[in-house]
């Protein structure tokens, strides 16, 4: 007969694998942006934060840019960077932009008149707990996988900006790439407002 110790090493590994088991994501459950999986993180109401084609969280592209902020600092808190640029110089319409950075995730804003939220981008680098990014494909995803996860996936290398791009007509303001021209390695940038100028 096992002693009362080991009775309860027992007891408490089962129990490990029981907690384990249950708070374990779904097959499939959608990644952070930092290629884990769960959607939120861990963070559940605390800094879930959906990053989609035309939306950041519940304030859509074109919707109010002292919205967006707010909700955005409610969410994951002050950014690590905030800067307010004059523009852009090649498409002086554009306006002066506002970005917001925590880690790799940047949020522009176009703070002229009513101010208006522009959109995302996210780079290479460490990505808040929590954000949760378009057909799962994230900084971690290799271009290849990222081909196969995007519905309609077109491909072209630029020798402009040195990327291989990927673009979807179901979604027409999505970039995503890598920077390799063979289309290996992977995803290096991704946004929904692509401003070279930025």
């Amino acid at each position: 007969m096992p002693s009362s110790f080991t009775r309860r090493l027992t007891c408490l590994a089962a129990t490990a694998v029981l907690i384990t088991a249950a708070t374990a994501p779904a097959r499939g459950a959608p990644r952070t942006a930092d290629g884990g999986r769960g959607g939120d993180g861990g963070y559940r109401g605390l800094a879930g934060l959906v990053l989609t084609p035309t939306a950041v969280g519940r304030i859509q592209v074109g919707g109010s840019a002292e919205a967006a902020e707010r909700m955005l600092r409610r969410t994951l808190g002050a950014p690590d960077r905030a800067v307010d640029g004059k523009g852009c110089e090649l498409d002086t319409a554009a306006g002066p932009r506002r970005t917001l950075a925590w880690g790799a995730l940047t949020v522009t804003l176009a703070p002229a008149g009513p101010g208006r939220l522009v959109g995302w981008t996210v780079g290479a680098g460490r990505i808040p707990k929590g954000v949760t990014l378009p057909h799962d494909v994230t900084t971690a995803t290799t271009v290849g996988e990222a081909r196969r996860l995007i519905p309609g996936a077109t491909t072209r290398w630029d020798d402009v900006f040195q990327m291989y791009w990927i673009t979807t007509a179901a979604e027409p303001s999505m970039v995503w790439a890598g920077d390799h021209e063979d289309g290996s390695g992977r995803i290096a940038y991704i946004t929904n407002a692509f401003e070279p100028c930025e």
